[in-house]
């Protein structure tokens, strides 16, 4: 198994820094991919401090792999609160997604307040042509394009079964399997699709309670199992620290740069446990 562990790059209101600065930050602390994150309107530059091509210079110098999650909002007609598909936000991203070489970019696509299972389901479904559409894309621009899963609470695309539905009616389709979102009960499912996973994030929370992005170590998460079991199935690819916490759990502000650190080195040894 090989894993490009990498950070959740902190380019937020409330957390900001240069792309820049984060690159360096990653290399001289053993990280290997940085997570940018898509815009309904797509990701600008201005947001990130630097143009692309230099932004892409400086991952390129560093052997830094450059992936994009485009977390997006959908009501039950499947378009989000501005009336986008996600095919659309997917294609106001290629600028950013080609200009910074992104290897991988996923949708997390969720609903709240939640809908109803009937709605659920038939929205599931629903969403088929839009994943065909975007991996048609992705192959047209060079990148491996993937869907994450949810948190229970939020019911679209949270258990294997229905993942599982998903990946059978999208032929290369990628599956990004978040360690943070799985139920207890429903792990030995999601194992059962590493064949399909193209990416991993990876934050601990207080199992059995899930989505609390905490830092490694300060949850309940097994991690020298989970990490066993993707080495038995012989996973590759990026795997994101994406810490942080949510105000379930404490609030934001939590992916510090020793947290990120201390992070990157519980993971490793959980890794050395593994093999």
């Amino acid at each position: 198994m090989s894993l490009q562990i990498g950070l959740n790059g902190r380019f937020f209101e409330q957390n900001w820094r240069p792309a820049l600065n984060e690159i360096n930050f990653a290399a001289a602390n053993g990280f290997a991919s940085i997570q940018f994150q898509g815009k309904p309107v797509g990701l600008q530059a201005a947001a990130l401090g630097a143009d692309f091509a230099s932004i892409r210079q400086q991952l390129t110098a560093h052997q830094i792999t450059a992936v994009m999650e485009i977390a997006l909002k959908i009501e039950a007609n499947g378009r989000s609160e501005a009336g986008q598909t996600p095919l659309e936000v997917l294609e106001a991203n290629l600028s950013a997604i080609t200009g910074l070489g992104c290897q991988r970019v996923h949708w997390h696509l969720y609903n709240l307040p939640a809908l109803e299972p009937t709605q659920v389901a038939e929205l599931e479904i629903a969403l088929q042509s839009q994943f065909a559409a975007g991996v048609a894309l992705a192959q047209q621009y060079g990148f491996k394009f993937g869907f994450e899963h949810n948190d229970p609470i939020l019911r679209l695309f949270t258990t294997p079964q229905a993942c599982r539905q998903l990946l059978d009616a999208v032929p290369d389709l990628g599956f990004v399997w978040d360690f943070n979102h799985t139920l207890p009960e429903d792990l030995t499912g999601f194992l059962q699709l590493v064949p399909r996973m193209s990416m991993l994030h990876i934050s601990d929370t207080p199992l059995p309670e899930v989505n609390c992005h905490l830092p490694l170590g300060l949850g309940k998460i097994d991690f020298a199992a989970y990490c066993q079991a993707l080495v038995a199935a012989n996973f590759h690819g990026p795997a994101i620290l994406e810490i942080g916490g949510l105000p379930k759990s404490g609030g934001y502000g939590r992916d510090t740069d020793a947290a990120l650190i201390d992070s990157l080195a519980y993971l490793k040894a959980a890794l050395l446990q593994a093999a």
